[in-house]
């Protein structure tokens, strides 16, 4: 968004700032944005079903599915319906196989820069009535196709003691890499910070504590600190996690068309906002809802890349939104400094942080960092690193900064102590 400041104050604020993006990094398309989340069973994109991988282990298969969006590099959510069957290639099914069939409906969130998820089913135990026959694992879905793959070493039940049926349990879908670590949040006083995995598991350094993790099947995508020892852990879905903090609400359980991919707490620590990858944002608790980028983009208008991070202005009366290609879009009181819209880029750019004088910090997934009317402290980007970057938080005043990298390394610069990483 090189260029472009967007204020969202009234219809002709609104006007400008609609011209204002049309005149940054957009690309017109068929299909507009919307500002609200998906109506109740909407699919949100298109999904597209790998190859089965076919695991057997003590007594039980287990068929693991890959989903990749239809577009490629699309960041969205679908829910799909989907069905494993296990059959020869004439369409026989064994006849001892409960759920063997039926189908299930699935969420799946395409997160930007980062692997589809698994859908897995489990069989157990793996015994068939008639063993004798060859049979295949079918994953199928109206909407995506079907794939299979062969199953051998498909035992009579009898091999397993007094048994005389199976289950083709329900899918469920796998997280990608869980122990990948895709954000952080600073603790007070600069005395510490979590950081957190995509399977929601949670380090703590320094005084900060870990009070718990999210449990599920939901990528996390980010942490916000809630004051004291609290924090937040927002997930995917729109699903937000509190530890040690009070619950403002979320967005789970409410269909969205495009995955959650950060959060930011007030100064406060009063409330929360969520941000999508399409530029939606969602208010909880006593943080405003000042406008999204859905809600300012001219009709047919998208964004070239998806927002993958948003960090809030100093007194909590704005924030900012950051997409892959360095554009940033500002809501409320949060001014527009700059950007890395229309720059070319070495690696994409994977989050941002605001500092205490109205300015922030953007990082790219190779730890270079931009800054506007904030102090460049230092990078990573002349440093082969093991691992890219995927976070960043600001201190307390605004002096400094810590990043994370997706293998838990965590480095420290301006007046950010270094507590320790999970490398």
């Amino acid at each position: 968004m090189s260029g472009s400041r967007i204020h969202v104050r009234g219809r002709v604020g609104r006007l400008a700032a609609a011209l204002a993006v049309a005149g940054g990094t957009l690309t017109v398309v068929s299909v507009a944005l919307d500002v609200g989340p998906a109506p109740a069973g909407a699919s949100g994109c298109g999904v597209a079903l790998g190859p089965p991988q076919v695991q057997g282990a003590a007594g039980s298969f287990a068929f693991v599915v890959p989903t990749l969006p239809t577009v490629p590099g699309e960041a969205c959510n679908a829910t799909i319906a989907v069905t494993g069957t296990i059959a020869t290639s004439g369409g026989t099914r064994p006849t001892n196989v409960a759920g063997n069939g039926a189908p299930a409906a699935v969420t799946v969130s395409f997160l930007p820069g980062e692997p589809g998820p698994d859908i897995l089913w489990q069989w157990s135990p793996h015994c068939a009535d008639p063993a004798s026959l060859l049979y295949d694992f079918f994953a199928s879905s109206p909407t995506a196709g079907a794939k299979s793959a062969p199953i051998s070493g498909v035992s009579p039940c009898s091999s397993f003691g007094n048994v005389n049926s199976s289950t083709l349990r329900p899918p469920i879908v796998l997280v990608p890499n869980p122990g990948a670590y895709v954000g952080m949040a600073g603790g007070d006083g600069n005395l510490g910070y979590w950081l957190v995995q995509r399977g929601g598991g949670v380090s703590a350094f320094g005084t900060a504590t870990d009070l718990g993790m999210p449990f599920g099947n939901v990528s996390a995508v980010g942490a916000a600190n809630a004051g004291g020892s609290g924090y937040w852990v927002a997930t995917a879905d729109g699903g937000v996690f509190a530890f040690g903090a009070p619950f403002f609400g979320s967005m789970g359980g409410i269909p969205l068309n495009a995955p959650i991919v950060g959060i930011a707490a007030t100064p406060d620590h009063g409330g929360y906002w969520l941000a999508a990858a399409d530029g939606g944002v969602y208010a909880f608790g006593d943080a405003a809802f000042y406008g999204s980028v859905p809600g300012v983009l001219p009709p047919g208008a998208s964004l070239n890349q998806p927002v993958v991070g948003i960090a809030g202005s100093q007194d909590g009366k704005g924030y900012w939104l950051v997409a892959a290609d360095g554009g940033v879009f500002s809501f409320g009181d949060a001014r527009f400094q700059g950007s890395m819209g229309g720059t070319h880029l070495n690696k994409p750019v994977v989050g941002m942080a605001g500092n205490t004088l109205d300015g922030y910090w953007l990082v790219a997934s190779d730890g270079g960092v931009f800054s506007f009317d904030a102090a460049f402290k230092g990078s990573l980007g002349s440093i082969t690193l093991n691992a890219p970057v995927t976070g960043m938080a600001a201190t307390d005043d605004g002096l400094g900064y810590w990043m994370v990298t997706a293998d838990g390394g965590a480095f420290a610069f301006g007046d950010a102590p270094f507590w320790g990483s999970a490398a």
